[in-house]
């Protein structure tokens, strides 16, 4: 995917007097100088360019009341997530980003405003991954926000979806169905408990923890739970032509979920950003107390690979989720705004 560098849209979002897109970008570009070891030319050329050694590139696009609402998280909490969403697809290849490219599209009304705000966000989130903000685009909007976001990462092995066999484990990090129950209660027109609002505006970080598990555990399969665990071990299993069954019963389920629909949220909610890695049958239980003292997060088994090619989900409440078409997040399904 190619770029143009911020310094160089020709489309203007100049809204107050005297306002032009260049004081726009300048605006975004103010406290991120400092360039990673990687960048050679940074912000102010046509484009950028980097040391090419192993590099692995994804993007992820957040728009306005498709996967926020102003009303649910502020305009900082926006621009942090969104290259946070972004770089959890790198942490799924133990990749260390080093350069991030952003394009705006934003409406003419308090453009300087909404351009700080999300400003704000992106440097702090820029400072959390220790990347530098190297180009990308301005425009003005009719309507949504909508932010698009490039990664870069070094890799240092080879790490995909694919090489599991029947027999191995399945692993994920931390808690799910935190970010999914707090959008369903802004959806119903609720307030979500702190700690599911701050599960959906702070996506982890996990490229230490993969990084941690390729070195000490050999793990060579991961995948970042964005879709919701049922989807994604769906995309584990195409990948390497496998079964994998889901045991419901183990599930770590955030603390603050609904009793009621925990289970569902956990299984299908999405948006989670934690990693769900494949090891050797029992090859990870040696590591799993010194990988929770060294980042202060769990690890779960909760299932294992088959023959075949489907998820199946087993345990007490499988049959009720099945009867509940519980799948997983898809952006053409009619539950976000």
């Amino acid at each position: 995917m190619t770029s143009r560098n911020l310094t160089k849209g020709k489309s203007h979002a100049n809204t107050e007097k005297l306002i032009t897109e260049s004081d726009l970008i300048a605006r975004i570009l103010s406290g991120t100088e400092k360039m990673h070891s990687r960048i050679l030319i940074g912000p102010g050329d046509d484009s950028a360019i980097f040391e090419n050694k192993k590099t692995a590139i994804s993007t992820d696009l957040t728009i306005e009341n498709v996967h926020f609402c102003r009303n649910w998280v502020n305009l900082d909490e926006v621009g942090y997530r969104a290259v946070m969403v972004a770089v959890s697809d790198l942490a799924a290849m133990a990749s260390n980003p080093f350069g991030v490219l952003i394009s705006l599209a934003l409406p003419e009304e308090n453009a300087v405003r909404i351009t700080e705000e999300l400003g704000d966000g992106i440097r702090r989130a820029l400072r959390k991954i220790g990347a530098t903000l190297i180009g990308g685009d301005l425009s003005r909007s009719p309507g949504p926000i909508i932010i698009d976001v490039v990664v870069l990462g070094e890799i240092n092995d080879l790490i995909t979806r694919r090489g599991i066999r029947p027999g191995d484990d399945i692993w994920v990090t931390g808690v799910l169905g935190g970010s999914s129950a707090a959008v369903k209660t802004w959806l119903a027109g609720g307030v979500p408990e702190n700690g599911l609002r701050e599960t959906f505006a702070k996506p982890p970080f996990r490229v230490r923890e993969a990084q941690w598990l390729v070195k000490n555990a050999g793990i060579r399969t991961m995948i970042d739970l964005s879709d919701g665990l049922l989807r994604d071990l769906s995309h584990l299993a195409q990948a390497s032509k496998v079964g994998i069954v889901l045991e419901s019963d183990v599930i770590p389920l955030h603390p603050d979920l609904d009793v009621d629909d925990a289970l569902s949220l956990g299984i299908s909610g999405g948006e989670d950003y934690e990693l769900c890695l494949v090891s050797k049958k029992g090859a990870l239980d040696p590591f799993l107390e010194k990988f929770r003292d060294e980042f202060d997060i769990s690890m779960t088994k909760v299932g294992y690979v088959e023959k075949g090619s489907e998820v199946r989900v087993v345990g007490e409440y499988s049959t009720s989720l099945m009867q509940q078409n519980v799948s997983g997040f898809d952006h053409f399904s009619p539950w976000r705004v």
